[in-house]
């Protein structure tokens, strides 16, 4: 009776252990070729931001204008990247448009790391950080 007894308390922590392997978070979204969705504070009329990286480049849309430019990733996982040569459209849209496409493509000019944890991925540099949600290619 002892030894059975000892069995289920011996037990019973290793099914505490299995019930918490289901609530793990979902692995990360690739960082290359997935479309990321940037998340503004107050967001803009019609299509929303987003961006897509792979190749050694990104490319997107600011809100109002296309854009690409090129970038550069750590090899060894510490998850730095430098953006160069960032060009866009020169489409003229409304002022508060025109604002938070220039405060993003500023922030995204000046990234130098990124992370990405389940659907959404944080790019950090001098100007700020861009928060971004993946979402499905249209």
């Amino acid at each position: 009776m002892k030894t059975a007894a000892l069995s289920l308390v011996c037990a019973f922590p290793l099914l505490a252990a299995c019930g918490s392997l289901e609530k793990k978070e979902p692995p990360p979204k690739p960082f290359a070729g997935t479309r990321w969705q940037v998340q503004l504070e107050l967001p803009v009329a019609g299509e929303q931001p987003w961006m897509r990286l792979g190749d050694g480049r990104v490319e997107g849309f600011s809100g109002c204008n296309r854009f690409n430019a090129r970038y550069l990733q750590d090899s060894v996982g510490a998850r730095a990247i430098a953006i160069s040569g960032l060009s866009a459209t020169k489409r003229g849209c409304d002022p508060s448009t025109m604002a938070a496409e220039s405060r993003m493509l500023e922030t995204l000019s000046s990234v130098s790391s990124y992370s990405i944890t389940g659907e959404e991925m944080a790019m950090s540099g001098s100007a700020g950080t861009l928060k971004l949600k993946a979402i499905p290619a249209p």
